[in-house]
């Protein structure tokens, strides 16, 4: 009960900040998934962000509903399937790609690569088309190959800017730092059995 009167003073507070407020267009495309929607949240919670727009090919309605109930400046659209696609990239500045499928047991990395490049082609095809002048950043694995189609793609659209595509790899880290806890506290056999998973 008392945050919500808090809240107005704090909001009145950044509303009279002598700094510029930026008004960013992010796009999150795969705002669905186990990485989207985790970063759709953290995102709806930025001051810096004052349109989110949520793409997926399932269940973006919802997740987007969701977060419109949070009390940020952020307005959120959903958009689902191919043919809204488009109008979730419009005008974007930032466009964050988590979108594609986890590597699975028994999956190699060609596999994975197989599966996720193919997505991720067609979401920076839509981007070199609707936000040219985007900031893009890659999270879907793997990073080392994903970004350079993207850059592949907007090169052949004639608006490649290397200053604009990164690959985004905090995820792996920290999965990598979970890994060396493991294997610290309680050994390696543990470490297989988890790396299963």
């Amino acid at each position: 009960m008392f945050s919500r009167a808090v809240r107005p003073t704090v909001s009145l507070a950044r509303s009279l900040s002598t700094s510029t407020q930026n008004n960013a267009k992010v796009a999150v495309l795969g705002a669905s998934g186990g990485i989207g929607q985790p970063l759709s949240l953290l995102l709806k919670n930025s001051p810096l962000v004052s349109q989110l727009s949520l793409y997926d090919i399932a269940h973006t309605p919802g997740v987007a509903a969701d977060l419109s109930h949070i009390e940020t400046r952020a307005q959120v659209t959903g958009h689902m399937g191919p043919d809204q696609l488009d109008a979730a990239l419009k005008g974007c500045d930032v466009v964050v790609i988590p979108a594609g499928v986890p590597r699975k047991p028994g999956m190699t990395r060609d596999d994975l690569f197989n599966t996720n490049a193919t997505i991720v082609a067609t979401l920076a095809d839509a981007c070199a088309r609707n936000c040219p002048e985007a900031v893009i950043c890659i999270i879907a694995n793997p990073v080392n190959s994903t970004v350079p189609i993207t850059s592949e793609v907007m090169k052949k659209h004639g608006v490649y800017n290397p200053n604009r595509v990164f690959g985004v790899t905090t995820l792996d880290i920290v999965r990598a730092n979970a890994f060396v806890f493991v294997i610290k506290k309680k050994g390696p056999a543990v470490c297989k059995k988890h790396s299963r998973e």
